[in-house]
């Protein structure tokens, strides 16, 4: 669909309206208009959304919904204040490792679901479970994956070295990524950015960054271990290049430059991955270490504020919004690798990537969902101001772990 098609639809939708289309955050209650916040990288991606919010409006004349965007980085920086100001929109956007952090603005979707007879069970239990705190349920997920690796097959082929199958151990991981380093060319990129990190050191050492009370456990042996082994990929090994800066797109930008002949990834973006690079993508598990090949799982979901003045309104919207029928969609269009299991074949079928499936459903049966700390974006943002010293072999992991636990204030 292109947009000036969306910008007709838009305007269209905004002329039935009339005089009663306002935001549902603070501009009126009796709007059958609901506002909704989303994050989104560019123009492409806002195209997606502007299109699902059209296809529930389609579904239901009765609901209208209002789409704006942000930048990932800006939307999470900005919620917190408007759920403060009391302005937030009706519907916001969430994601699983955040969530802990933003529950005091959300409302808690249980009494919703329970009272609408909402069936759940067709969702990823751990993508529910990252999606809730405190035992209450805050947003329904559209999408959910666990964190893989990605491979540039090009550069496998030409040095001789076989692909990576699922199941593969880190002995065998750290011996590839030496083979494929070379001048200017790595087998392998490492930076300090959670959900990249983290997946590596679980399956190392078993380290989780949080426990189960929401407790920042950074300084524990095993989180130190694993975080050294993972930078020192860079710093000692140099099977990875340094980090130059803070800069949570630097992993994601290597990769596709073709400097670097493996990354983490999720599938919920790996077919942007396929779309940009400029050679054939693989994929294969997280390498297996002591006790297995371990992961995380993360996704995102669709939420209601406090501040709305129609909760019932926005839960009907978010049903429509994560419906087996409409995930199919996100799914096929690469958006979304879908959070209801009966949707995600539409994935596979779009994605076409060799071995998805058998990696993907490898991935699942052992992911867990990342814990995080209900002020989990500032300790990400010190893992990736600080972390960079360790990266580049000027400090250790213990030093700047210990840092940054003292400077997110949970010592």
């Amino acid at each position: 669909m292109t947009r000036s098609r969306i910008a007709v639809r838009a305007a269209v939708a905004l002329a039935l309206a009339g005089a009663l289309v306002m935001a549902c955050g603070g501009d009126g209650g009796g709007s059958k208009t609901l506002t909704w916040s989303m994050w989104a990288s560019g123009g492409e991606e806002q195209q997606v959304w502007h299109e699902l919010a059209d296809r529930v409006s389609r579904e239901d004349p009765q609901l209208t919904i209002k789409l704006e965007t942000s930048s990932f980085d800006d939307y999470f920086a900005k919620l917190g204040t408007r759920f403060s100001s009391g302005d937030a929109p009706c519907i916001v956007s969430m994601q699983s490792l955040r969530t802990t952090g933003y529950t005091q603005g959300m409302l808690p979707l249980d009494d919703l679901i329970a009272k609408s007879k909402f069936d759940v069970t067709d969702f990823d239990k751990s993508v529910m479970e990252g999606l809730s705190a405190d035992g209450k349920q805050y947003a329904l997920p559209y999408d959910v994956g666990p964190v893989i690796l990605t491979y540039n097959r090009d550069t496998f082929r030409n040095a001789g070295v076989p692909e990576p199958e699922p199941g593969w151990t880190l002995a065998e991981f750290e011996s590839v990524a030496r083979k494929l380093t070379g001048e200017r060319r790595y087998g392998f990129v490492a930076s300090p950015q959670d959900v990249w990190m983290f997946p590596m050191v679980l399956t190392k050492t078993g380290a989780q960054p949080a426990d189960v009370a929401g407790k920042l456990r950074l300084t524990t042996p095993a989180m130190t271990n694993g975080v050294q082994w993972y930078a020192d990929l860079a710093a000692r090994k140099k099977v990875a290049p340094r980090v130059p800066e803070a800069d949570p797109l630097f992993a994601e930008r290597e990769f596709l430059s073709g400097n670097v002949a493996m990354g983490a990834s999720g599938p919920w973006a790996l077919l942007n991955l396929k779309n940009q690079a400029g050679f054939q993508v693989g994929l294969t598990t997280i390498p297996a270490g002591p006790d297995g090949s371990r992961t995380y799982s993360a996704g995102s979901g669709f939420g209601i504020s406090k501040s709305c003045p129609d909760p019932e309104r926005a839960f009907k919207a978010i049903t429509l919004m994560t419906a087996k029928k409409q995930l199919e969609w996100l799914g096929g269009v690469g958006r979304a690798y879908p959070s209801r299991e009966s949707a995600q074949h539409a994935w596979y079928e779009n994605a076409r990537l060799a071995g998805a499936r058998e990696v993907l459903e490898a991935a699942n049966a052992t992911a867990i969902p990342l814990r995080t700390t209900k002020h989990w974006e500032r300790v990400n943002q010190l893992l990736n101001q600080h972390g960079v010293s360790i990266f580049n072999g000027a400090s250790s992991a213990k030093e700047v772990l210990e840092q940054v636990q003292r400077q997110a204030g949970q010592d």
